[in-house]
């Protein structure tokens, strides 16, 4: 029996995407949010340079949007292999910084391994969305 693939199929694949690219669109948007708070901009004024967290905030809601139109629209190969490469890449520094290099342990074992292993689980998501581009 010959199945053929179609281009568009509801599979666990589609709703990993559908969630990962949920989930960065959420936190740029909650991330721009929080920019534009009372509090960050007295803290501006005060001098605290938040410019980076407003371009990752960005740069996530982008990469979110990559992530859920690829679901439903042709995306380059080239380019999707490109966001879906920065995109693990973004995430694992992300986690080397927050987890390793700056709060290894803290503020306590058990809390530090649950927060390390949720946000190695959307590392691995990332990793097995972006395989599917890397044929």
């Amino acid at each position: 029996m010959d199945r053929k693939k179609s281009g568009f199929s509801v599979s666990s694949a589609f709703f990993l995407q559908l969630s990962l690219g949920v989930f960065f669109i959420m936190l740029g948007y909650l991330g721009v949010k929080h920019h534009d708070s009372a509090f960050s901009q007295f803290a501006r004024a005060l001098g605290k340079d938040d410019t980076m967290n407003l371009v990752m905030a960005i740069i996530e809601m982008a990469m979110g949007a990559v992530l859920v139109l690829g679901l439903f629209f042709s995306v380059s190969s080239g380019l999707a292999r490109l966001f879906s490469i920065a995109l693990f890449i973004l995430w694992a520094f992300y986690m080397a910084v927050s987890y390793f290099m700056n709060d290894f342990g803290k503020p306590e074992w058990a809390t530090w391994l649950y927060t390390v292993s949720w946000h190695a689980i959307i590392l691995v998501s990332l990793w097995m969305v972006g395989r599917k581009y890397m044929n």
